[in-house]
């Protein structure tokens, strides 16, 4: 009889998902490089971190509340506000804060999935002042799949000082002055206050997490917010470059929000050339770009017709997030064209566009990336909101594009090291490291399905 390879294995196994989590789970990684700090953690992780912290929570609206960082600011509970450490003694509290802190209690009768998506974020923000804690639970959480990178997406709050910092210093249209002046008015010094504290951030996660954890290698990337005034978007990206260009544990810049917002809408072709501008005093900068994360659903299709290509040809993005309203770009076959000949990938979200866009994944414009030979990146978002994981991802892909092959989901996993935004040499030694450990499965996976010991001598030789 002749042995199965790791493809016809891996055909054999596609139609049944507990064999293809297993399959996936147990292969090895090489990173999840388009996941928000912010939305990683699972609710059960943050109610745990909460109680040790004795923060408070709404019981009416689920809001966290620090006493001791004052956040919310200025917050008016419904009710009176009850120690989150009491979830676990009152099963009730436990089941509401679960639902509203992520997708587990989403229901399509009274709102959409988008709005309540973004709606869970200003509901555990609190917590976040807490970031090393929840490092280390997406460290161990990435060691026990196997995953060896994490390119965690994070900023810090903007505290008092800096909203005064924006509304004393006037708007101005030559964008170099107006850095100047914000970070001269006291900016410069709070961008080093702020590397300062991820570095405090990423130390505490190495000692809260496992041994497993604390070798997963972890670089970050630093958020802007869009769906502000110009002004307060500049200040932000300006921020999110200045501190990247500081820090050694930062990689990169990527502006998040809704992008079917006001502002988003309203300004994205500033926004794009705020990037732009940024890019040419901070060259050496990696840029992603959220782009083309919206649906006719939520904008009319003309808002929809060139947000990838501006981030690309105006943002400069050597990477797109989300891409999901490719087929209504104007241009759409030169996007891809350009994407696929200049290797500009797409990282992909499967599970967070089907919970917040309603994009059903078997019509996923995944398939499309892929035919026109645009380098494709799984990744999870927010996986404690939307309870997935990366290995889950690769599963939903398997089970909902049955044209994709073991090579392409190959290639897909040594693309989230390969277009990372790691120093060459680090990326080079990685990817040299997860092509072997590959090699070393596709050989072991197969001998054991066969369980034959003339194939596994001939799988292992």
């Amino acid at each position: 009889m002749q042995c199965p390879n790791i493809s016809s294995y891996f055909d054999s196994i596609r139609g049944d998902r507990d064999e293809l989590f297993t399959f996936f789970n147990d292969m090895p990684k090489g990173g999840d490089i388009h996941i928000h700090l912010s939305g990683a953690i699972p609710p059960e992780k943050l109610i745990a971190i909460a109680a040790r912290h004795d923060l408070l929570v709404d019981p009416v609206t689920g809001q966290l509340v620090d006493p001791a960082t004052d956040q919310p600011f200025n917050y008016t509970p419904l009710k009176p506000l009850v120690p989150v450490a009491s979830a676990y003694t009152n099963a009730t509290l436990f089941s509401y804060l679960v639902s509203k802190w992520s997708m587990a209690g989403f229901s399509y009768e009274n709102q959409t999935g988008h709005d309540w998506f973004f709606s869970t974020f200003d509901l555990i923000d609190p917590v976040t002042y807490y970031d090393g804690e929840l490092i280390a639970e997406i460290r161990d959480q990435a060691a026990s799949e196997n995953i060896r990178y994490l390119e965690l997406m994070t900023s810090q709050t903007n505290s008092d000082k800096v909203r005064q910092i924006v509304s004393q210093v006037p708007w101005d249209d030559n964008l170099s002055l107006l850095r100047e002046n914000l970070l001269d008015a006291g900016l410069a010094d709070i961008c080093r206050q702020k590397v300062l504290t991820l570095a405090t951030y990423d130390q505490v996660s190495r000692e809260h997490s496992t041994a497993e954890g604390r070798n997963v290698t972890v670089r970050y990337t630093y958020e802007a917010l869009r769906f502000y005034p110009q002004k307060e978007v500049f200040s932000d990206l300006l921020q999110a470059f200045e501190i990247a260009n500081q820090s050694p544990l930062i990689e990169g810049v990527t502006l998040v929000g809704d992008e079917a917002d006001k502002y988003s809408l309203r300004d994205y072709d500033e926004h794009m050339k705020m990037v732009a501008y940024l890019h040419s005093v901070y060259p050496d900068v990696g840029i992603t770009l959220h782009a083309g994360e919206l649906t006719p659903e939520l904008v009319p299709p003309v808002d929809m017709q060139d947000h990838i290509s501006q981030a690309i040809s105006t943002g400069n993005a050597s990477r797109i997030g989300h891409g999901v309203s490719i087929r209504y770009e104007k241009d759409r076959e030169e996007v891809l064209e350009k994407m696929s000949a200049s290797h500009i990938p797409v990282e992909i979200l499967l599970t967070s566009n089907l919970q917040i866009l309603g994009i059903d994944t078997a019509e996923h414009p995944v398939s499309l990336y892929l035919d026109h030979d645009v380098p494709v990146i799984l990744a999870t978002d927010d996986p404690g909101v939307e309870r997935t994981t990366l290995t889950q991802e690769f599963v939903n892909l398997t089970m909902n594009k049955p044209h994709v092959s073991y090579e392409q989901i190959r290639e897909i996993n040594m693309n989230s090291i390969r277009y990372s935004f790691l120093p060459q040499t680090e990326k080079d030694r990685m990817l040299a490291e997860l092509n072997e450990s590959l090699r070393q499965y596709e050989r072991t996976v197969p001998a054991g399905f066969t369980g034959t010991p003339a194939c596994e001598t001939a799988l292992t030789a």
